[in-house]
Order: C-alpha cells, then structure tokens, then sequence
C-alpha cells in the first residue's frame, strides 16, 4: 500500500530518516483526517479542499498512491461544489488510511 521506492531516493537509503518521515506522515495524516471528517460533517468546502490537499501532498511523498488518488478525488469535488461525494470518497479515505497505517503498527 506504500510503495517506499520514493521515500529510499529522498533519504538515500538512511533506515532511521526513512522511518522518522513516515511516523511523521501518520501523526500529521491522522490529524488531517480527524479536521478532514469535522469538514465534511459541517460540509465546510474550503477547508476539505485545503485538508485533502494536505492528505494529498503527504500520501504522495511516502508513496501511497491509492490515498493520493482518493485524497485528489476529495479535493476536486470540494472545488467542484459536488457535496453528494464528500461523505462516500471520506469513507474511502479513512478506511484507505486506516489499512496502510496497520501495516506499519509501531509507527
């Protein structure tokens, strides 16, 4: 779910910077997600797209392209006005977050 092929570039092979970027990724992430989900409920359309945005911008620098993906999804529909969309593509999101984040448990 995390392909680490961009993240052994960035640190050049360092373990310890390596696993410091992704630990940084879930605590700032698992925060992201929680203003996120507060967004959505209120369907406050500037900050989903600037939280997605966020959740984007991270998910693409550890390699977790299918939360990039939804995170983008979420983001363009917030820009689009498209509010049917913002609880659904969330819920994916989440649970998308949720999987990657059990397989690094002692991050």
């Amino acid at each position: 779910m995390i392909n680490l092929e961009n993240l052994h570039q960035i640190t050049d092979g360092d373990e310890v910077l390596l696993e410091e970027l992704l630990s940084t990724f879930f605590q700032s992430t698992r925060e992201d997600i929680l203003n996120l989900k507060a967004a959505v409920n209120n369907q406050q359309t500037a900050l989903i797209v600037n939280f997605a945005h966020r959740i984007k911008g991270g998910a693409a620098v550890v390699g977790a392209e299918h939360l990039v993906t939804l995170a983008g999804d979420l983001e363009q529909s917030g820009q689009q006005m498209e509010p049917e969309r913002y609880d659904p593509l969330f819920l994916q999101l989440q649970d998308t977050f949720n999987r990657i984040e059990a397989l690094h448990p002692n991050l």
